[in-house]
């Protein structure tokens, strides 16, 4: 149900744009980290350990309302060594130690909504926002080979996938001289797939390879920064269009 509100949304809001009206335009960088969050490693949901490199732009329809698209580059990576489970940390009582690393690159498109602001009657105010949409991920499937336990078992790849995954979010943003716009975001993303980490592959002949104690579907968050350029009609300080 939430998947359908979100595509009526973005479908309603894309056909505002064949009626004329004058809009404002960002494009920039998204730099930040992302952790993954799963049956792997630490269960930290906000705990970044690789780098992210994107590139965001968004179409402003008003100073509140805006469709956005990004796409982001990055690696998952967890290590079990590193957990802060007891249960992961100490082997899973038989001296195993899991660990994978997932490239991966992701596009979305979502709608970003600004409730309120900071700072409001300055020249400059302090936007937050909240976002959402759907994307897609691209990266790889991953299975961990059978072992009869004390050592540590890397996650090795039999394949490529792209999944569903529904992004989310909030940030704070502001303007840095009349067109540069500062921001930061922390963005969750909740996939459709439980294995990002190699944990639950579903291949037939990799039944036996599917670890125990599996949860729900993972997980992968990002935080990070964004520099845009605001670009087209009313581009000093805030877009003076209308929806």
């Amino acid at each position: 149900m939430r998947v359908n509100v979100f595509i009526i949304l973005v479908a309603i809001l894309s056909l505002t744009t064949v009626n004329g009206q004058k809009k404002t335009y960002d494009l920039g960088l998204y730099l930040g980290g992302v952790n993954y969050y799963g049956e792997i490693g630490k269960k930290k949901f906000i705990s970044p350990n690789r780098a992210t490199l994107g590139v965001i732009g968004k179409m402003n329809f008003n100073e509140k309302l805006s469709l956005r698209g990004s796409v982001t580059f990055f690696t998952l990576y967890d290590d079990d060594r590193d957990s802060d489970q007891p249960y992961r940390a100490n082997g899973r009582n038989n001296s195993l130690y899991y660990s994978f690393d997932n490239t991966s690159i992701e596009a979305s498109v979502g709608v970003e909504y600004v409730p309120f602001s900071f700072l409001k009657n300055t020249r400059n105010p302090i936007d937050f926002y909240i976002h959402g949409g759907l994307g897609a991920v691209y990266n790889e499937e991953l299975y961990y080979p059978l072992s009869a336990g004390n050592e540590d078992v890397v996650a090795e790849k039999y394949g490529s996938r792209t999944r569903m995954v529904i992004p989310f979010g909030a940030g704070l943003k502001t303007f840095v001289g009349s067109n540069f716009m500062l921001g930061i975001e922390l963005s969750p993303r909740y996939t459709m797939s439980d294995n990002l980490d190699g944990s639950h592959p579903d291949a037939e002949e990799l039944e036996a390879n599917q670890l125990t104690n599996f949860a729900d579907n993972d997980w992968y968050t990002f935080v990070g920064l964004t520099l845009t350029y605001r670009f087209g009609k009313g581009t000093n300080g805030y877009c003076d269009c209308g929806l």
